[in-house]
């Protein structure tokens, strides 16, 4: 029998469920994903481009003036940004006219565009399929808006994902496309063939920009940048499809980043738990780059994956994907910022970070039998290297459980059930893991299993599924979480964030989904927030992960 606050979390889940659903039906057909760009004709009439270009560069002479007072500068910088914001208004509806095929071709008469950080010989076309105005872009995902007055405009730079293969390194691997923070500033030199060049600064890279021998701080808005990448991408509406329907999920798993690659800052991989998508992070990494000295000193990396598949599997291909993205940024292993990497796990992506530290994750499989195959018999490390004898053809089986550790130098934990999650051993689980509809691949991983251990799959087809789908592997009665019990792990630094409810009843408390006995480790720091499992989300736990961040880069 279950008890009542079990069956009340039933029915509030399965109503959840159902809005989920409902709600990406009608997000999909509500708002637009960017704001209008539309500009009347009555508007460019009454204040053409050439009159704003006019007005700028009255502008840019007064601002390299050296004896303005305080009031005088910001009354003119005010000034000077209302203008780059009306005159970009004005292109920004001319370029996505140009670019549906409405317009023959978009060259302002003397105007430069120059897109810092690229070749200056690619085209404006060939990077940005739009450029949005942040002030225009609708915060609803994010619960603050950061914004840092100062000279420019901030705008954001959406980039589509055929430009970022495009990009190469600049962007690593973001299959559905990124955008860039930028900060817009209208030069006008004292000689050149162009009257004004505008520059599309990314304000992650860019923190002032020389008016004359005046030296400005460039304005900035960050949020609106990270709200539009989660708008664009749908990642945050696939939540329920990668439970439900991994294969669904291919083009968006993997490792991506939102902003360019800076081999300057150190790596910090995000990885969410079950249920739930990268952009889960949103309001963490939003408050931790309000910080300058975070924003200067780290990139956030996201790992999105299928959660209905096992976290073991998904720890396979996170591991894959950072080998990857460090041959393909770092081939000859010099840049020292990627080792000095951060990994951080929530829920399940914990357990999938706690796992990839194992120094003998074989060990996993310990007591464990494939069909008349005995596991204790193959606890060698040799295996990491060689193919298991038994292993009649290539599976990514081996790959799951004979690797060698990420060598991540810091790991945070948030709200993960290292012991196991109670809520994964309720009936209502086990139905929904009946749903899950496994990829492609990983049937074929279940039938090359069932190959192993012979008579297995008619004896017990059941069990096959056990091992690839995640409801089953988060159970404390499961075999990965009995394993991972012992496992020993790399000696780095390591914190964990685990949230009570607000009910201050640690050791007893839980997050409603995760109780303390299954967060806590016997290493490292502990935090404990005022917080469901959405202890990702909580202002606490970026203030935490700040101080853990700061704290790391006094380590030599």
């Amino acid at each position: 029998m279950l008890n009542v606050s079990v069956i009340r979390y039933m029915r509030v889940f399965c109503c959840g469920m159902a809005a989920v659903g409902g709600a990406l039906v009608m997000s999909r057909c509500s708002a637009p994903l960017l704001p209008d760009a539309y500009v009347s004709r009555s508007e460019r009439k009454a204040l053409t481009a050439d009159m704003l270009l006019d007005r700028l560069e009255a502008d840019w002479t007064l601002l390299q003036k050296k004896n303005l007072t305080e009031p005088e500068r910001e009354a003119l910088v005010a000034r000077y940004n209302e203008n780059v914001y009306q005159l970009m208004r004005r292109y920004r509806a001319d370029y996505l006219e140009y670019r549906k095929g409405n317009l023959a071709a978009f060259h302002p008469e003397g105007v430069k565009f120059v897109q810092e950080g690229f070749d200056a010989s690619i085209p404006l076309r060939d990077i940005y399929e739009d450029i949005v105005p942040a002030k225009d872009v609708n915060i609803e995902a994010l619960k603050e808006h950061y914004y840092y007055p100062g000279f420019g405009v901030p705008f954001v730079g959406v980039i589509p994902a055929d430009k970022v293969r495009k990009a190469g390194k600049k962007f690593a691997i973001a299959t559905r496309g990124t955008v860039q923070a930028l900060t817009v500033v209208v030069e006008f030199p004292k000689n050149g063939k162009h009257r004004a060049i505008v520059h599309l600064l990314p304000r992650n890279f860019h923190e002032t920009f020389k008016v004359g021998s005046n030296t400005y701080t460039l304005a900035g808005d960050l949020s609106s940048s990270i709200e539009v990448y989660w708008n664009l991408t749908r990642v945050k509406e696939d939540r329920m499809l990668g439970m439900l329907r991994p294969q669904e999920l291919r083009n968006t798993s993997g490792l991506s980043c939102i902003e360019s690659y800076s081999p300057e800052k150190i790596p910090v991989i995000l990885t969410h738990g079950l249920m739930s998508s990268a952009g889960t992070f949103d309001n963490l990494v939003n408050r931790l780059l309000a910080d300058p000295e975070i924003r200067k000193n780290y990139q956030f990396w996201y790992y999105n994956y299928p959660t209905g598949v096992a976290w073991t599997v998904s720890a396979r291909h996170y591991r894959e994907a950072l080998q990857k993205v460090r041959r393909q940024l770092d081939p000859d292993k010099r840049n020292k910022n990627w080792d000095k990497m951060v990994v951080v796990g929530h829920s399940m992506g914990g357990l999938i970070t706690h796992y990839s530290q194992c120094v003998e994750p074989w060990k996993l499989l310990r007591g464990q039998t494939i069909g008349k195959i005995k596991m204790d018999d193959y606890m060698d490390a040799r295996y990491v290297k060689e193919r298991l004898p038994f292993s009649k053809r290539h599976s990514g089986l081996q790959r799951d459980y004979y690797f060698s550790p990420v060598e991540a130098a810091r790991v945070i934990y948030l709200a993960t059930p290292h012991q196991g999650a109670p809520m994964a051993q309720y009936s209502i689980t086990g139905w929904l893991m009946g749903l899950v509809e496994l990829p492609q691949t990983i049937v074929e991983e279940v039938i090359n299993v069932a190959t192993l251990q012979q008579d297995m799959l008619l004896l017990d087809p059941g069990r096959m599924t056990d091992w690839f789908t995640s409801g089953n592997q988060l159970s404390p009665d499961g075999y990965s979480i009995k394993g991972l019990k012992g496992l020993q792990v790399r000696n780095v630094p390591t914190h964990s964030i685990i949230g009570d409810r607000g009910k201050n009843d640690t050791p007893d408390s839980s997050d409603g989904v995760v109780p303390y006995w299954s967060s806590h480790i016997s290493w490292g720091t502990e935090k404990i927030v005022p917080s469901d499992h959405s202890v990702q989300d909580h202002p606490d736990t970026a203030k935490e992960i700040s101080r853990i961040l700061k704290e790391h880069l006094k380590k030599k």
